[in-house]
C-alpha cells in the first residue's frame, strides 16, 4: 500500500489503545495481489466498494465438467517479473513456480510500505516466513520433459519461496516455508511472532500464496466441502451454497514497535493446532467441519495465554466459508467465547463473501482486512448476506451482528479466526494503533522536496504524478525520505519533485525531473581553489550551518594567539578587508575547511584532491 496518512483517531479511539511497549511486535508494511487488485489500495476500494471480483473472466482455464465452477477471483500481472532485480537466473525464472516470482514482489512492496530500504535489511536478523498449500505449477515446471533443465528443484521448491526471499535481501534470519492448508499463512504469523518473542529475528516478512491454475483442484475442494456455483460467497447467510475460489499473494512486514516508522496494527497474540478432523461414514471427513466445544476450547486457551478477556473483543473477522454446517460450528463457538457478557454486540464479518476463499493465503487477506479498517476506520461490509442465520441464538437476540454495512468501530482488540480443511484451527489477537493527526504540526513556509528512484524512468513518473495528485502529507514524505536516503540496488531510474500548497490547499508542483541513472560511480575530486576567489562577507550565511560554525570556531581558536580574527575576516562587510594579502590567505582556507566538514558530513568522500 502506498504510504499514505491514517484517518483521524478520535480521543475516546486513543484513550484505549494500549500503552505504548517499543517491544511490543507490530505490522509496519503490507503488500499484496488480489482478484482484480495489484495493491492493497485496489483490494480497499473493492472492499469498501461492495464489489464482488469473483467472475467467470477470472478463470483461467476452460473445462466443462459439472463440478468444475465456472467462476474465479485471479489475480493480475502473473505474466510479469524482473528476474535481474531479484538476483534469479533467465532459466531459473522460466522454472519458477509463479507464487514464488510474485512472492519476491509482494515482499518488497511490504518492506518499501513500511519505509525500509531493502538494502537497509542485508545482513540483518529479518526471518522470512511463507504459508503455501500444494502448487498447481509444478506440472509444467517440473515433471514435464520441456523443462527438465535442472532449474525445476530450485523453481518449485516450497522452501525456496521463503529462501529466496532471505538470498535477495542477504537476510540472515530463520527462513521457512509453512504448510497448513487454509491456516498456512496464519501459522506463518505465529512462527514469526514466537521467533520476535524469542529474539530470533528482529523483524520478519510473513506472506501467503494461493494460484487457480487448473480445474483439478475445484474437483478435489468440490468433494470434500461446498463450492458455489454463482461466484458468491453468502458467509453467515440462510442461503450459503458454498465458497467461491479465488487468488492472492500477499505479505506483512512485521517489526518491534521502537523501530516502525509507521503501524497498522499491535499483534497481542497468535495461535495455531490441529483441533480434530470430524469421523465420517467412510472415513475421515476433511473439510471445514468442527467439534464446538473443541474449538472453545482452543480460544479460551487463547484468551488465557493473551491475558485479554474474550468481552473486549468488539469484531471477530471470522473464517465464514459460506458451507451451512461449518459455518454454524463456527458462529456457534465465537458466540460461546465471545458473547455471554458482553454490553455491546459482537461485530462479525468474512473477507471470504467480498473476494473468494484464498487457501493458504486466506489468513493474511483477512488480517489486511482488519488492518484497512484500522486504517479507515471503518469495517468493510460483508456481501450476500441478506438473510443472516437465525439458527444462531446470539445473532437471534442481537448479541452478535454481521456487518452488512460499513461499520465504525473503536479500533481497539479484533481477533481473526481460521480454520483448515485438515483439521488445524489458528487464531490471531490485534489491537489498532491510533494517534491523533495534527496537520499544523507540520506546518512550513518552505516548499518539499521529494527525491524518487525506481526500475525505470516510467515508475519514477508515475510515483511522482501520484504525490502531485494528493495533498501533501510530511509523514508520508518523511516515509520515502527514509527509503531513498541511500541507494536501492538495481534502480535506474532517479527523479525529483518540489511540492507546495497553494491558497486553495491544492499541491502544486514547482519543479520536476526524473531520467535514466546507470549507478556508474564516477569519481569524486574536490577542487581548493587559490587567490581571487574571496569576497566581502563570504561566510555570514554559512556561519548560520552549524558544522560550518564549529570548523570556524577551531580556527579560530588556532589562529587568536596570532591575533587574527578569522571570524570578522569572514562575515566583515568592508570591502577593504582583503587588502591584506594574509586575510585573503586565511579566510579562503578558513571557508573550505569549514565546506570540507559539511560535505564529509554528508557522506561525501574525495577521490582525489587539487
Amino acid at each position: 500500500m502506498t504510504p499514505t496518512p491514517q484517518e483521524h483517531a478520535t480521543q475516546e479511539e486513543i484513550s484505549t489503545a494500549p500503552v505504548f511497549d517499543g517491544e511490543r511486535i507490530v505490522i509496519s508494511g503490507m503488500s499484496g495481489l488480489y482478484p482484480d487488485s495489484h495493491s492493497v489500495s485496489d483490494l480497499s476500494d473493492i472492499l469498501y466498494n461492495k464489489i464482488n471480483p469473483v467472475s467467470e473472466k477470472g478463470l483461467r482455464y476452460k473445462f466443462s465438467h459439472p463440478e468444475v465452477v465456472q467462476h474465479s477471483g485471479s489475480v493480475p500481472g502473473l505474466n510479469y517479473f524482473d528476474a535481474q532485480f531479484f538476483k534469479v537466473h533467465y532459466r531459473l525464472a522460466n522454472c519458477m513456480d509463479p507464487m514464488a516470482r510474485k512472492i519476491l514482489e509482494q515482499s518488497y512492496q511490504a518492506i518499501y510500505d513500511a519505509g525500509i530500504n531493502p538494502d537497509d535489511l542485508s545482513g540483518k536478523k529479518v526471518g522470512v516466513y511463507i504459508g503455501t498449500c500444494f502448487s498447481e505449477a509444478e506440472k509444467a515446471c517440473f515433471y514435464e520433459a520441456a523443462s527438465r533443465s535442472g532449474f525445476g528443484i530450485a523453481g518449485c521448491s516450497k522452501t525456496m519461496f521463503a529462501n529466496r526471499i532471505s538470498y535477495w535481501l542477504n537476510a540472515k534470519g530463520p527462513s521457512m516455508s509453512i504448510d497448513e492448508a487454509c491456516c498456512s499463512s496464519t501459522a506463518a504469523l505465529e512462527q514469526a511472532y514466537l521467533a520476535m518473542s524469542r529474539g530470533d529475528c528482529e523483524a520478519a516478512i510473513v506472506g501467503g500464496a494461493y494460484l487457480c491454475l487448473h480445474p483439478q483442484s475445484s474437483v478435489h475442494y468440490g468433494r470434500i466441502m461446498n463450492l458455489c456455483q454463482d461466484g458468491k460467497t453468502k458467509s453467515f447467510d440462510e442461503n450459503a451454497n458454498g465458497c467461491a475460489k479465488s487468488e492472492a499473494i500477499n505479505v506483512l512486514f512485521l517489526q518491534k514497535a521502537k523501530d516502525a516508522l509507521r503501524i497498522y496494527a499491535n499483534v497481542l497474540h497468535a495461535k495455531s493446532e490441529f483441533t480434530c478432523i470430524l469421523p465420517g461414514e467412510t472415513g475421515p471427513r476433511y473439510g471445514f467441519y468442527r467439534d464446538v466445544d473443541m474449538s472453545v476450547d482452543f480460544m479460551k486457551k487463547f484468551y488465557e495465554e493473551a491475558r485479554v478477556p474474550a468481552e473486549a473483543i468488539e469484531y471477530v473477522e471470522a473464517l465464514g466459508c459460506a458451507v451451512k454446517e461449518a459455518d454454524k460450528v463456527e458462529l456457534q463457538a465465537i458466540e460461546k467465547v465471545f458473547c455471554n457478557e458482553r454490553e455491546d454486540p459482537l461485530l462479525i464479518g468474512s473477507v471470504m463473501s467480498n473476494i473468494g476463499y484464498n487457501e493458504a493465503a486466506s489468513g493474511i487477506t483477512a488480517i489486511t482486512k482488519v488492518l484497512l479498517g484500522y486504517h479507515t476506520g471503518k469495517i468493510a461490509a460483508n456481501l450476500h448476506c441478506d438473510n443472516p442465520r437465525q439458527d444462531v441464538v446470539a445473532i437471534r437476540e442481537g448479541r452478535m451482528r454481521v456487518v452488512t454495512e460499513h461499520q465504525s468501530f473503536k479500533r481497539t482488540y479484533v481477533a481473526v479466526n481460521g480454520m483448515s480443511v485438515t483439521g488445524v484451527n489458528s487464531h490471531v489477537l490485534l489491537h489498532g494503533h491510533c494517534k491523533p493527526k495534527d496537520p499544523s504540526r507540520y506546518k512550513s513556509s518552505i516548499a518539499h522536496l521529494v527525491t524518487i528512484s525506481a526500475r525505470h524512468e516510467q515508475a519514477v513518473t508515475y510515483m511522482l504524478d501520484n504525490l502531485k495528485a494528493n495533498p501533501i502529507d510530511p509523514e508520508q514524505l518523511r516515509l520515502l525520505h527514509n527509503i531513498h536516503s541511500n541507494n536501492i540496488s538495481g534502480h535506474l531510474g532517479r527523479g525529483f519533485v518540489i511540492l507546495d500548497t497553494n491558497e486553495e490547499q491544492k499541491t502544486v508542483c514547482l519543479s520536476e525531473k526524473s531520467e535514466y541513472f546507470d549507478n556508474a560511480r564516477r569519481p569524486l575530486w574536490f577542487v581548493y581553489s587559490g587567490m581571487g576567489s574571496q569576497w566581502a562577507g563570504m561566510g555570514t550565511q554559512l556561519m548560520r550551518i552549524p558544522i560550518f560554525a564549529a570548523a570556524i570556531e577551531r580556527c579560530r581558536k588556532a589562529l587568536e594567539p596570532k591575533g587574527i580574527d578569522i571570524v570578522d575576516i569572514i562575515t566583515s562587510t568592508d570591502e577593504k578587508t582583503f587588502d591584506n594579502i594574509l586575510h585573503s590567505f586565511v579566510g579562503i582556507a578558513a571557508i573550505q575547511i569549514g565546506l570540507t566538514d559539511i560535505l564529509r558530513e554528508l557522506g561525501l568522500k574525495p577521490d582525489g584532491i587539487i
